[in-house]
Order: structure tokens, then sequence, then C-alpha cells
């Protein structure tokens, strides 16, 4: 395409970090975002890139999983590139993810994932209780023991999204405050969207990132928000190491001593108000597997909506019934943060040289089409 106009729609992560990824490939690059109208999931993430702990059992197991470490590995040059572009840290962190148990039943099934992760080839180790507590010394008396993802990694997303807007912009991108309604057509083409005030913007392609609010644009993919709920306390006095996944919280430490706990999971909920209950149910997983955080002061709670879908993979690329130069990059359900710049790689060479599509077949919005 050359110095084709791309229009995206939708400013979470994924959205902009093929933006990025645009403008840096020569393209002249446009962002439409909702704003508040249409919060991005990102800014509710945890921020955790972690192939070892997002097991599927769905057909596209294997691919996913693949998928996910390719965009792990790419994370290491992406991080400090984005850092350096930008000139500020994204709290980017490669140290590893401890899985806990604190029971035999959650032992037995921390060893359940462990095996085929070794079988995989990953970088994981299984450690004793008093292993896994020399990692994480706040951890309770309680552990059974649990592995260990030498590989796995994790970033502040909300950090991760500012940097990307500001290399974005300084790149010379467009970012446009609007809702898109509609898709844009000439001669049976996408090129642009019609926005909520009537003006039209017009580009040679058009992807839609919306995430959880993707029936946008006159499209209805079988994207569904996933209601997500989480808490930040302050560990200034109590200092976390690294991140701990148990089985009904993780624990997240990030820069300046917040203290990240998640995430509850409410499929087709909608609504952006966190469930006390809920909350307060998280913030008992996380004291139970530290005590030390009973004295540690609440910072915030919030909620965000996952973009969730029906075999729980992302759906990239060409919509088979649809206008050329319309393309898709929806529902990354729990993983937008760890597959944006795998996503961003592959969607680029899509857009703009027609390659890699068969790097994307198996996330094809094919297989949710009629045969």
């Amino acid at each position: 395409m050359g110095e084709s106009h791309v229009i995206i729609v939708g400013g979470g992560v994924i959205g902009m970090s093929l933006a990025w990824r645009l403008t840096g490939a020569g393209a002249r690059v446009s962002v439409i975002d909702a704003g508040a109208g249409a919060p991005p999931a990102t800014n509710a993430a945890a921020g955790m890139l972690a192939p070892s702990f997002e097991q599927s059992a769905g057909p596209l197991a294997e691919a996913l999983y693949a998928f996910s470490v390719e965009s792990l590995a790419r994370w290491r040059d992406f991080a400090p590139m984005l850092e350096r572009d930008a000139g500020m840290r994204i709290d980017y962190r490669d140290d590893g993810i401890l899985g806990a148990a604190l029971s035999e039943a959650e032992e037995e099934e921390l060893k359940g994932a462990f095996s085929p992760l070794k079988a995989r080839g990953a970088s994981v180790e299984w450690l004793s209780p008093e292993e896994i507590r020399a990692r994480e010394p706040l951890l309770s008396a309680k552990v059974r023991g649990g592995f260990f993802a030498h590989d796995d990694a994790q970033v502040d997303p909300r950090r991760v999204l500012a940097a990307l807007h500001r290399v974005f912009l300084e790149a010379g991108g467009a970012f446009i405050a609007a809702r898109a309604t509609s898709l844009a057509t000439k001669n049976g083409d996408a090129r642009g969207v019609t926005l909520e005030s009537g003006e039209t913007i017009e580009g040679d392609a058009v992807v839609i990132a919306t995430g959880a609010f993707a029936q946008i644009c006159d499209l209805a993919p079988p994207v569904f928000p996933v209601k997500g709920e989480a808490l930040a306390l302050d560990m200034t006095s109590v200092p976390f190491a690294r991140v701990v996944r148990t089985k009904h919280a993780y624990l997240c430490p990030k820069a300046g001593g917040r203290l990240v706990i998640g995430a509850t999971e409410a499929p087709h909920d909608a609504s952006l108000d966190p469930s006390s209950s809920r909350v307060e149910a998280l913030k008992r997983a996380a004291i139970d597997a530290a005590p030390a955080l009973s004295s540690c002061a609440e910072l915030e709670r919030w909620a965000g909506l996952r973009p969730g879908t029906p075999d729980g993979a992302p759906i990239l690329g060409r919509p088979a019934e649809s206008p050329e130069g319309l393309f898709l990059a929806l529902g990354h359900y729990r993983n937008g943060v760890l597959l944006a710049p795998e996503t961003a790689e592959k969607l680029t060479s899509l857009i703009l040289e027609g390659e890699n599509a068969s790097a994307l077949g198996a996330f094809s919005p094919g297989r949710f089409e009629p045969r």
C-alpha cells in the first residue's frame, strides 16, 4: 500500500500498538477513540505477560499458546524501544512469575498445568514450599508449593498506553476523540468511517480494534464483554518482590509501592461499577496468600471489560464476507497487553504488504462465519 492512510477505530493497547507499528512502516495513521464512552480494557488490566498461566483447552489452544510465546519474546525489544522513544518508563519486568498453591487441590491443579508446559519446552521449574517462599518471603506458611515461570514478565498497562500515545503523536499520527458509527465504503471497498457527528474520515484501510465494544461500524463480530474487577493496595511497608498467582487472586507489584490484586470474571456483564462483595473476596484471597497485606491501605478499586470470544481466542485479519480494506483486531480477552506487539507486527504486514495472512489463519474471522 505504500503511503496509505490507515484508520484504526479503538485506542487501547491493541489499536495503539498497531498504530505505532504502522507509522514506523511508513503509513499515515488516524486513531479514532470514543474515550470514556468506551473505555479500553488496557487501563483496567494488571499487565501480566504470562503465557504459562493462560492455559486454554479449546481447539486453538496450541496456536494461541504459540502466538503468546512469540509475543512475549517480542516484548523484550518492544519494551525498551517504547521507553526510549517515549522518554518514560513502563515498568517492564522480566523476572518471572510464581504460581502458588495454598491447598492440596490447588497443588494438584498446578501440577496439571505444569506438566504440559514442560512438554512444550517452557522454562518452568517446580518449587517446594521452602523454595517458593524463598522467592517470595511474604507468602503464607500455608503454601504447599508451586512453579516458577522464568520467562514470564509484566508491565504497567497504564504507562504502556500513555507511552504509546506519546510516540504515536510524535511520529505524526492523528488521534481523533470521537465515536465511529458506521463504515464508509466506495465501490464496495472500505474507505473510512462516519463519526457520530456525521463527519466522514476517509482512508485506504480500516481496522476495528474496539475491544469489548465490537458491535460498531455495521459489524457484529462474536465478541462479548467479560467484566473484571480489581483493586490496588499500598505495599510500601510490605514490598512484594514479584508477581504471584494463586487460584483465587493474583498479586502484581508495580513501581511506586502499588500492588494490583485481581481479578474477577463476569461474562456478558457490561457494567463498570465494581462489586463490593467480589472485590472484598479478592482482598481476602490476597491476604490469605500473604497475611502481611492485611496492614496495607487500599488505594483504589475498579472494573473493566475484557473482550471475550466463543473460543477464547482473538479475531484477527479480514472477514471473508466484508469490503476490501476492512480488518479486525478484536477478542484478545485477558491477554491484550501480552499479545499487542505480535498482533501489531502480523497485522502491519497483512495490511501494508498482504503478507503473513497464513500466520493469522488460526485466528481468522472466518472461523465464525457459516460454511
